[in-house]
């Protein structure tokens, strides 16, 4: 069976994800995991000469884990109530990192978790949860931006760089797009930096269709600065319903350099975002 994890905090944006798994779970056909993560007071906090930080993540506990589990339970009734297999768990540490060995140890199929985005001083020195749960999730992730109805999707765009290393990528794109029954719009953002001319884009758009292998398509290109720019702008004007990209889940060192377009897109665009881990 397939599993679907969504991450809740009680949130707006998580009853969006919620309400949108749902939808898609009636198409997968799977259970639908209800994660919490409970983030722990630091130990290096000063509670008062009377309280030890041992004490106050006792007390932390107590408090929250009874109102956590009735909400929890709450939230699973509308799973239930939509004939659909629903489990509950409370994790404690990092919601992010939570996320990803629940995906592992539970063999999760897909995340889905709603997002606000960032912006500003937030967006490049903290960004989201939804952008960690990109770089560190194992499976594919969903990032809903607001309410989302699946049955008026019509139309994804895949963007990608065209390189060997997405041609899988754009298999599970292909295999989404007819669960999904969408029309799928191939995306290469021509930039400064690419020097990327209209015709050699387009050279390279019909070459990475056929290798990949793909069907009931559409190959188009875009002028912009940044390709993230381009991929937000182009679902705009053809009113797509879905983005679906490639990551490689960088961390660390090489995240602060490299980047993800994939974080870049899913922050900024209005509509739900699907990234692939390259490679698995």
């Amino acid at each position: 069976m397939k599993k679907i994890i969504v991450p809740i905090d009680f949130s707006a944006h998580a009853e969006e994800a919620l309400d949108f798994a749902i939808q898609f779970n009636k198409l997968v056909g799977g259970q639908i995991l209800l994660l919490h993560v409970l983030e722990l007071p630091a130990a290096s906090v000063n509670y008062g000469a009377d309280i030890t930080a041992a004490t106050a993540e006792v007390i932390y506990r107590r408090e929250l884990i009874d109102g956590i589990s009735t909400k929890m339970h709450e939230w699973a009734q509308k799973v239930k109530d939509a004939g659909q297999s629903v489990a509950i768990r409370t994790e404690y540490g990092s919601p992010y990192k939570s996320i990803g060995k629940e995906v592992a140890e539970e063999g999760g199929d897909w995340v889905i978790t709603g997002s606000g985005g960032a912006t500003g001083l937030r967006e490049t020195f903290i960004g989201t949860n939804a952008e960690r749960i990109i770089r560190y999730s194992p499976c594919p992730v969903i990032t809903i931006k607001g309410k989302t109805k699946l049955s008026d999707i019509k139309n994804m765009v895949f963007a990608s760089d065209l390189s060997m290393e997405q041609e899988s990528v754009a298999a599970k794109a292909q295999a989404l797009q007819q669960l999904l029954k969408l029309n799928m719009h191939v995306l290469r953002v021509k930039t400064p930096h690419n020097f990327l001319t209209e015709k050699v884009a387009r050279e390279q758009l019909e070459e990475f269709a056929e290798r990949a292998g793909l069907v009931d398509y559409t190959l188009n290109t875009i002028s912009a600065e940044f390709s993230e720019e381009g991929i937000v702008r182009f679902a705009d004007e053809i009113h797509a319903g879905l983005i679906v990209m490639g990551t490689h889940g960088r961390t660390g060192f090489a995240h602060l350099i490299g980047g993800s377009r994939a974080e870049e897109v899913a922050n900024h665009a209005k509509v739900p975002v699907v990234t692939f881990r390259i490679g698995k």
